[in-house]
């Protein structure tokens, strides 16, 4: 693709996750999007074949570049704890910094469909592979097999809570207690609000 037509293509991806963001999934239109890119409707055609087909590429690139940003912050040679707690700052950082995208994230995603909450799950899964090294904390502890989802789901269920409400500016704040959520499932409630004051104190 020609590095002019490749650009146009990211201001799109760009736009719908903002327009998204903004308006929410349904009343976000192919207009809104093209207006927001400052392009038109036959560029837009070109790389998409509706809003639908748009918004999975904007997801898609979307959850790449969150986790892109997250395994740059987490220093791999770090404790396990070290990298959650850089890894789930980063994040926070990241939805607080752009509303917008953080409610294109975790909220609006469901309203787009079956796909869309495919790659909801599929990113969900991918912090889930991070989360299941910390089994190795708890040799001894017969931990379910979906302990990580279950940790992911309860910070992701946290977030979404904060983000429905309008309140992404305040996630930072909100940082300590989605680290406990994270955390206790591997470490127990004495060593996850230990790594919670600590943070608090940070």
């Amino acid at each position: 693709m020609h590095s002019t037509e490749s650009s146009r293509r990211q201001d799109i991806l760009a736009a719908m996750i903002r327009v998204v963001g903004a308006k929410g999934y349904k009343e976000t239109s192919v207009a809104d999007v093209i207006e927001e890119a400052e392009a038109s409707r036959t560029t837009f055609y070109k790389h998409f074949e509706d809003k639908h087909d748009c918004f999975l590429a904007a997801y898609q690139r979307m959850v790449d570049q969150v986790f892109g940003e997250i395994v740059a912050n987490c220093d791999g040679d770090a404790t396990w704890t070290t990298r959650m707690t850089a890894g789930l700052t980063t994040l926070v950082d990241r939805f607080a910094d752009d509303p917008e995208l953080a409610r294109t994230a975790i909220v609006e995603v469901a309203a787009a469909g079956a796909e869309a909450r495919q790659l909801h799950t599929e990113a969900i899964a991918r912090f889930t592979r991070y989360l299941d090294a910390g089994r190795e904390l708890v040799p001894d502890k017969q931990l379910p097999e979906n302990i990580s989802l279950m940790s992911a789901g309860a910070v992701s269920g946290l977030i979404f809570d904060e983000l429905l409400a309008g309140r992404a500016d305040r996630l930072p704040d909100r940082l300590p207690d989605l680290l406990f959520a994270m955390l206790v499932p591997y470490v127990g409630p004495q060593a996850a609000t230990a790594e919670m004051r600590k943070l608090s104190a940070a």
